[in-house]
């Protein structure tokens, strides 16, 4: 009777192993050589050609992905505290804004725990005041599975700002997101010594397009699982049925003196018909005399041609599919396995009963 039982669960074991196996096998066949949760098909086929040049206070960015029937180009364009981006589809529509880091602001609660922009006590210009001429350093590097990352830094007058700016031609993976390579990386650095007391900080924005655009709590990012708890503005142009789409998104969160702290978005409303006035706002609470800010806007673009060739691709869920398929099988498997035992067990025991 126990070696009958032996030889079943013995089967049932094996087959289960083979199962786990085949679906080991499977991940393993799909490979990602930088463990960026992307597998390599995906990234050979979605890798960008791009061109990073810089020159005095400003650089210029050129992106451009060609897979037949499927291209887009877009390009990120700064000159002293001031992106220009601007995306188009081969055949199809255009879009593009201009984004100016215009103030660095002080403010303090009124009590309404939100930001208003008659709580501000103190700006400070940045644009072209505190960026123009100052040099911008590029940094090249290769990435862990293939393609390039250029990487640009530029410090404001002051040195209270610092713009760090990284583009890939594959996906990366950067903290807790993926950068993807049809988006530029905006890591701002502010190191403020406070003039008012108990005050908070902000960044004053203008961004001047064409086209039309809209404030969403979801980025593009978090909707593609590239990123969690991201809000951007979407700059839409062209024909309503070959748009072209734009994006500045940037996180919930910010980190002040390596804490966590929440973003507030304000549209503090248009300055002419086709400029608007942005803030983030970064509560920070009462008592800091000085504080270091970190905060990863995105400049990116909804590529059509990342979707035609995602859109032939085998699904990128697939391992998990043939995961979840060996488990249940298993499960199936173990179970006959557990019944088939327990009723030749009863089988004999009745026979030992009735002889």
């Amino acid at each position: 009777m126990f070696r009958s039982r032996r030889i079943l669960v013995a089967f049932a074991a094996s087959a289960s192993l083979a199962l786990i196996l085949a679906s080991s096998v499977a991940v393993a066949q799909s490979g990602d050589s930088d463990g960026d949760g992307v597998p390599d098909d995906i990234e050979n086929a979605t890798q960008r050609n791009v061109v990073a040049v810089a020159a005095g206070d400003e650089f210029d960015i050129s992106s451009r992905l060609a897979s037949a029937p499927y291209e887009d180009h877009f390009e990120v364009f700064y000159k002293a505290g001031n992106f220009s981006v601007t995306y188009e589809r081969v055949g199809g529509g255009e879009s593009s804004y201009t984004l100016e880091l215009r103030n660095l602001v002080e403010w303090i609660d009124n009590g309404s725990h939100t930001f208003g922009r008659n709580e501000i006590v103190i700006e400070s210009p940045l644009g072209s005041g505190a960026f123009s001429g100052m040099p911008v350093t590029k940094f090249r590097a290769d990435n862990a599975d293939g393609g390039v990352v250029n990487m640009f830094v530029v410090r404001s007058r002051t040195g209270e700002v610092t713009l760090n700016v990284t583009v890939a031609e594959r996906f990366m993976r950067l903290g807790d997101r993926i950068l993807t390579p049809m988006e530029v990386k905006l890591d701002l650095v502010v190191n403020r010594v406070f003039v008012a007391a108990n005050a908070s900080l902000g960044l004053d924005w203008r961004i001047t397009t064409d086209d039309g655009w809209e404030f969403t709590d979801r980025s593009w990012d978090e909707n593609n699982g590239f990123a969690r708890d991201d809000m951007a503005i979407n700059v839409t142009g062209g024909p309503q049925t070959n748009s072209a789409t734009v994006f500045f998104s940037w996180a919930k969160s910010a980190v002040a003196d390596g804490q966590s702290v929440p973003v507030t978005f304000l549209n503090a409303g248009n300055v002419t018909p086709n400029a608007s006035e942005l803030y983030l706002a970064y509560p920070l609470g009462a008592g800091r005399a000085s504080v270091k800010l970190v905060h990863d806007p995105v400049l990116g673009v909804d590529s059509a041609a990342y979707k035609g060739i995602i859109s032939r691709q085998p699904p990128l869920q697939g391992d998990a599919l043939v995961y979840g398929i060996s488990l249940a099988a298993m499960a199936v498997l173990i179970g006959v396995t557990i019944v088939l035992a327990n009723r030749r067990r009863k089988k004999r025991e009745e026979l030992g009963r009735n002889p």
